[in-house]
């Protein structure tokens, strides 16, 4: 398998295969992204003498702090006691529109991952370009269900590792309870943040691992329709009789992640001046649903209100719409990805094909 010709095989494909651009658009649109925060548990203490906390100790006196808190933000914002209670449904409906929205994309991402990686096998198959219609029917079939499982497996480490955290966390909590946080000597603090971070060392090991088989678990779902046991069991096997292969073409694909990442930011820069123009756009273009929000929400709200609550609901249109520069730009690298991998999954399944010609011309010559 020749790196350098995937390479330039994939970039004049993205290039010249136009309609790939709106699925690359839409897998970046859609790309999943992870958020955390921290918080603490537990029963009154004091770190190095400093302020007292008071930490709930039953889920009673939760909802009561949390109501306590929201009543006195209300206060503190001068917002009439009677429209607190529309302003709560009205945060439940965004809720809501935003969970309908998040299935929708989940669904757009997966049927756009089966139609990319489809369109560049039947593109080096037979030439064929499809339009944006036909790719996305190509795509919405069942393969696109099987890659969202493919994807709870390989996530599952993730789930592990927060049940990990979760238990440590309890544990480390009824230390502290028993023995107090001050009491706890510099070893064990030490030894803690050892387990921690060699915890995350091993996971993200892991996890690369994981995506890049991911990869081969996939096409083995599209390319050969088979099931989700069927396609993580073949594309391991390919992975095992191919893996040094692999292996450098990762390191390849690491490489140019690594170049892109400063050329990105390059063209981020250079492209502000058309930011600030799709920027302008979008508010243009957020605009006009926007005031019908706000007149809609003006029914049951004053003051402010309507146009805080109507600026909400369009704030993602907004964003879209204004920096779709940038979008595009990952929409890019992603389809470009994809090809590459379907590429090298093409080329290693030809491999033994093409291994087996020479040896048969050889016999017929023998003969």
């Amino acid at each position: 398998m020749d790196p350098v010709k995937i390479i330039k095989r994939a970039w004049n494909i993205v290039w010249n295969y136009r309609v790939l651009w709106i699925f690359g658009f839409i897998l970046a649109l859609t790309a999943s992204g992870s958020s955390g925060g921290s918080g603490n548990s537990g029963s009154r203490y004091t770190v190095d003498g400093s302020e007292e906390y008071q930490m709930p100790s039953n889920m009673e006196q939760t909802f009561n702090n949390a109501g306590e808190a929201f009543e006195a933000f209300f206060t503190e914002a001068n917002i009439p006691q009677g429209e607190i209670s529309t302003l709560i449904w009205i945060g439940g409906a965004f809720v809501l529109v935003m969970i309908v929205i998040s299935i929708l994309m989940t669904i757009a991402r997966y049927v756009s991952e089966n139609s990319v990686i489809r369109m560049v096998d039947e593109y080096e198959a037979s030439g064929t370009k499809m339009t944006f219609r036909e790719g996305w029917r190509l795509g919405w079939s069942r393969t696109a269900w099987r890659f969202f499982l493919i994807d709870l497996f390989v996530h599952l480490p993730v789930f592990i590792l927060l049940a990990f955290f979760a238990v440590m966390g309890v544990v480390i909590y009824k230390m502290v309870s028993v023995s107090g946080l001050n009491s706890a000597t510099w070893a064990s603090k030490a030894g803690i943040i050892a387990v921690v971070l060699v915890v995350l060392f091993v996971f993200a090991l892991v996890m690369v691992f994981l995506r890049l088989l991911r990869q081969f678990f996939w096409r083995a779902a599209a390319f050969e329709n088979l099931g989700v046991r069927d396609s993580l069991r073949a594309g391991f096997q390919l992975f095992r009789e191919n893996w040094k292969d692999i292996g450098i073409m990762w390191l390849v694909m690491v490489g140019l992640g690594i170049a892109w990442a400063i050329a990105s930011i390059i063209a981020m820069v250079v492209s502000l001046p058309v930011i600030a123009i799709t920027v302008v756009a979008g508010a243009v273009v957020a605009s006009i649903p926007g005031l019908l929000m706000v007149g809609f929400f003006s029914l049951f709200l004053s003051g402010y209100l309507p146009w805080v609550a109507g600026g909400l609901f369009v704030l993602p249109l907004f964003f879209i719409v204004g920096f779709s520069p940038w979008v595009m730009l990952q929409g890019w690298v992603q389809t470009y990805t994809s090809t590459v991998w379907t590429l090298v999954y093409r080329e290693l399944k030809a491999l033994p094909e093409l291994a087996v010609e020479p040896e048969t011309e050889v016999t017929q010559l023998e003969e």
